[in-house]
């Protein structure tokens, strides 16, 4: 067992650097499309370099930049919360793709690829990642609504659950390495793209 954690955190640790270094690339491109850095993106990106939900997978201050730069929506941000929620509509494009994707993988699974049964434990943690993406839409609503029935601590909370399930799905892949490299890069991206909305909460911990 105590090997097996070993391997993981490794494993981990060797996405987190070939990840890193495929955003560091996207954020040295000189093409257009990208949208201007803005104080408040500075500020909160700045921020969330020093919170973060998983430590083994942590948001730099780069990583934070250039993925708010891939929305123009980034640009006209209000506040934390918008930046939060740009981050998560980002994470359900991913999430799209990545079901859109097991969806092929079922159609052509065949002898010596990825077991069926992870495939399937997959969408549904995609599902489910879904549903609970569409409760943390409907709370910031309520809270942007100033009801005074939701703590800020409460948001930390449902953006952390988001990546209870890509987590899930990830564990059950890294035992299907190499067949299901593509899949597992896929969550690793999505389980980023948490880390970051949880991180840019930060001025919403009291305890921090």
């Amino acid at each position: 067992m105590a090997t097996t954690l070993i391997s993981s955190i490794i494993f981990s640790a060797s996405l987190f650097v070939i990840f890193s270094m495929a955003i560091t690339a996207k954020a040295n491109d000189s093409g257009s499309g990208r949208a201007k850095v803005t104080n408040l993106m500075l500020e909160a990106c700045k921020n969330a370099s020093g919170y973060s939900r998983d430590f083994e997978l942590h948001v730099t201050q780069e990583f934070c930049l250039s993925t708010l730069q891939s929305s123009n929506r980034s640009v006209d941000a209000r506040d934390h919360l918008d930046l939060v929620l740009i981050a998560i509509d980002i994470l359900k494009d991913r999430l799209n793709t990545a079901n859109h994707n097991v969806e092929k993988m079922l159609q052509n699974a065949k002898k010596g690829t990825v077991k069926i049964r992870d495939l399937y434990l997959c969408k549904v943690y995609y599902d489910t990642t879904t549903r609970i993406i569409n409760i943390c839409d409907s709370m910031f609503t309520d809270y942007r609504g100033d009801k005074g029935e939701l703590q800020p601590f409460e948001l930390l909370r449902w953006v952390d659950r988001v990546g209870f399930p890509i987590d899930g799905c990830m564990s059950n892949l890294s035992i299907e390495k190499p067949r299901a490299d593509s899949l597992i890069n896929e969550n690793f991206e999505m389980a980023m793209l948490v880390n970051l909305g949880y991180a840019l909460l930060a001025p919403y911990d009291d305890s921090y």
